[in-house]
């Protein structure tokens, strides 16, 4: 049985994370995985709560039951605290006599963030209802947000991005999660890589260079406005309550959301900026009336090309 648990693993670690660095590790037993926070892979910069590393762990928890349910076993999540802190996500095997596969096991492999220039064709109606109904976690709600209601988020997104490319310990944390060249990328299997994002390979000298003298809190706001008008809409990931339960539900809510969009051909990637900084974050919140909950992760969706794939570290890598 453990045999066919870490090959489960391969799938979880699927998952979108913060600059990818896939912050999880596993514990296997006969019918019990447990995900565990790696600190050592945290952005104590832009992640100062590490909401966005549990939300990256909700994310590989609901790959997991997914790819679970696919092997014909149900499972049982809990989340185990330690003196008031959470300490890790238990998921245990339960045998079932019910058919519980998930069509979007189809679609955790071809799932991606894609980041690039989107076409701003409008998307159905129905595929909006589609994807808004993708998921149902207690104390998550989405709020989408279509183009006659992009100058809500605009100067929330661009507010966001110039206080990031303002603080040069941001801008640090960021470039050394870059990956500047494929062979970097393959090597380290974790982090940017450049030609995911659009961008050629350059090598890590000269892309230091360029993102720590080149790259600005004006050329980003340049950047984003395109990217902005780009899209064909944003959905923004609201919890009830900021804390370790409702993060990990937020990210399960996401991935679900993702998935479906894949499943439908539309592209998706992160805009987090405005989540990412505290003072923004309330100042959207009360904008959009819900000053008395949490958005944590804003996405921007649209149709594009798909980008070359970020790579993941080997399940052996991710194993305790």
């Amino acid at each position: 049985m453990k045999k066919e648990i870490k090959e489960l693993i391969r799938y979880a670690i699927k998952a979108p994370s913060g600059h990818n660095t896939q912050p999880w590790k596993f514990k296997l037993d006969n019918h019990t995985i447990r995900i565990y926070p790696d600190y050592k892979r945290a952005l104590p910069i832009v992640d100062r709560d590490n909401h966005a590393l549990w939300i990256s762990l909700g994310c590989a928890l609901e790959n997991l039951v997914i790819a679970v349910g696919e092997n014909n076993f149900k499972t049982k999540v809990n989340i185990i605290f330690n003196k008031d802190a959470a300490e890790y996500v238990e998921i245990s095997l339960l045998e079932s006599d019910k058919k519980l596969k998930d069509e979007l096991f189809n679609y955790i492999e071809k799932r991606q963030s894609t980041r690039n220039l989107y076409d701003g064709k409008k998307i159905s109606e129905q595929d909006i209802t589609v994807l808004n109904n993708s998921f149902n976690f207690s104390g998550i709600t989405a709020q989408f947000l279509l183009p006659d209601e992009f100058h809500l988020i605009e100067p929330f997104i661009i507010e966001g991005s110039n206080k990031q490319f303002g603080n040069k310990a941001f801008v640090n944390e960021l470039v050394d999660w870059f990956r500047f060249s494929k062979r970097e990328a393959e090597e380290k299997a974790d982090g940017l890589w450049v030609a995911s994002m659009g961008l050629p390979n350059m090598g890590k000298f000269i892309g230091n260079i360029v993102m720590k003298h080149f790259v600005s809190a004006k050329s980003e706001a340049k950047r984003w406005k395109s990217l902005i008008y780009s899209s064909s809409g944003f959905v923004l990931f609201i919890a009830d309550i900021n804390d370790v339960i409702h993060w990990i539900n937020l990210g399960r809510a996401f991935q679900r959301f993702a998935l479906t969009a894949t499943k439908l051909n539309i592209s998706h990637s992160h805009v987090n900026m405005p989540c990412e900084e505290l003072e923004v974050r309330m100042k959207l919140a009360e904008k959009l009336g819900i000053s008395k909950k949490h958005p944590l992760l804003l996405i921007r969706f649209g149709y594009s090309e798909k980008m070359p794939y970020s790579f993941r570290r080997q399940v052996n890598d991710v194993i305790i």
